[in-house]
């Protein structure tokens, strides 16, 4: 099972196909995602497109997105590297057929992720990386910044292997990450969204087998309009996943974090934790769901989520989601929105340091918080 925080509460009925969705279907093909075609379209057709009528996108006007992403561009190839053992294959590569009829679908349901549908329409580059199982090397696999408007990763990572992907997550209209960790396979992902003028949805999909473990960093800056949705479903037993966020926003930037824990096999382990500081007119959106299924027991499953207004204009949105359908299991949330503690800045101000420089000192060491370790947290420039 792999759930969705973007239409999860939508029936499975078929909708009314919008304007919008026509338009959309009306579209030349892009040429590059035949394959993808025929099910992108029946998800389109079935369910239409998201607006700001749905509970998902109440706190961002996704219509705004649609005025940007109807634009056909050229395609372009993705800028990925990868250590030479790791077997990188464009879309258009016959040797992608077999690795999506295999593994594709896994992560995530095209039904549930109508922006993935707009996605497999209009793709102008995407590849498919498969990590050996015997792979024990400690390059990273790194996807650039920039490339086509569209983009797909497809990334399989086999029974045993452990590698690490970091993104660069700018300057695309939507991205799909869509991930398989194999029994045993590890995978630490580091992702770091820099400020931009632009107008962007994302969608990172994991499914993980038996024992597998996902690590996501990510620290966002904000966009005109920037979503991420992340989805990770633990289908397979003891499989562990952590996700730790955080964000900073100024002026009216925008940012939208939706993220969907599926515990669906017994012993599963899950983290959230974020950490966010909005200033000026910004807005920060994050709906962070668990999801236990029935027959998942012993399933330790928690979400913290602590937020700072730095102004009296700035806005925060942060909502906990609780789904719990089997009584052996842990699980716990908290929200917290508040500013900045004056004592602590009246004693750093005591010690010397300026008004502006104690806050700026107490900011950095609360957004460090989310992420643990040093060596990411320098990645993602969260170091205090």
């Amino acid at each position: 099972m792999a759930g969705s925080t973007t239409e999860g509460s939508a029936p499975p009925t078929a909708a009314p196909r919008s304007a919008l969705a026509q338009r959309l279907l009306d579209i030349e093909p892009s040429g590059r995602s035949s394959w993808l075609d025929p099910a992108a379209c029946q998800a389109v057709i079935a369910r239409g497109l998201p607006d700001t009528r749905g509970e998902p996108w109440k706190y961002t006007n996704v219509n705004r997105w649609y005025d940007v992403a109807f634009t056909r561009q050229e395609p372009a190839a993705l800028d990925i590297d990868a250590p030479d053992d790791i077997l990188v294959v464009d879309f258009d590569d016959p040797r992608t057929r077999p690795l999506a009829a295999a593994h594709g679908g896994k992560a995530f349901d095209l039904a549930k992720q109508p922006l993935a549908a707009v996605n497999g329409l209009l793709l102008g580059g995407g590849v498919a990386i498969v990590v050996p199982g015997d792979w024990r090397g400690e390059a990273p696999i790194r996807i650039a910044d920039g490339g086509p408007s569209y983009q797909h990763i497809l990334l399989i990572v086999e029974s045993g292997a452990s590698i690490t992907l970091i993104e660069e997550a700018s300057g695309f209209t939507h991205r799909i990450v869509e991930t398989v960790v194999e029994t045993g396979g590890r995978l630490r992902h580091l992702r770091r969204q820099r400020p931009a003028p632009t107008r962007e949805c994302s969608l990172v999909a994991v499914h993980l087998d038996q024992d597998a473990r996902y690590e996501l960093a990510q620290s966002c800056r904000g966009a005109e309009l920037r979503r991420n949705d992340v989805v990770v479903t633990l289908a397979g037993t003891g499989a562990r996943v952590t996700v730790n966020g955080a964000w900073r926003l100024v002026g009216r930037e925008h940012l939208d974090n939706q993220v969907a824990i599926n515990h669906v096999a017994p012993q599963g382990f899950s983290r959230q934790t974020f950490r966010g500081v909005v200033a000026d007119r910004a807005r920060a959106v994050l709906n962070g769901r668990i999801h236990i299924a029935a027959g998942a027991k012993a399933t330790d499953a928690a979400l913290n989520t602590k937020n700072l207004l730095a102004t009296d204009n700035a806005e925060v949105y942060a909502k906990p989601e609780l789904e719990i359908f089997e009584s052996d299991v842990q699980c716990s949330h908290g929200a917290t929105v508040g500013t900045l503690d004056e004592e602590a800045v009246f004693f750093l101000r005591t010690r010397g340091l300026s008004d502006e420089a104690a806050r700026a000192l107490l900011v950095r060491g609360f957004l460090r918080e989310a992420v643990a370790d040093d060596e990411g947290a320098a990645r993602l420039e969260l170091v205090a």
